[in-house]
């Protein structure tokens, strides 16, 4: 199984914003990744929700699907 290093590094790099932003707390490197992994998958949900056309009642079915490849990539 390949892992999606765009999505992984993404994560990073956001994680890595959000760790600076709050001045570079020491031994919170595992917060910040869960935060940055929760922020991609938010806006992955939304976009695969979005171009689907906005249906009612899809939602959680495109949050479970993007959690679902988000943990294979990451």
């Amino acid at each position: 199984m390949r892992k999606n290093t765009a999505v992984a590094e993404a994560i990073r790099r956001t994680a890595y914003f959000l760790w600076e932003h709050d001045g570079r707390p020491e031994g919170r490197s595992f917060h910040y990744w869960l935060r940055a992994k929760d922020m991609h998958m938010r806006q992955m949900a939304y976009d695969q929700w979005l171009a689907e056309g906005a249906p009612q009642g899809r939602a959680v079915a495109h949050w479970l699907e993007v959690a679902k490849e988000i943990d294979k990539d990451t």
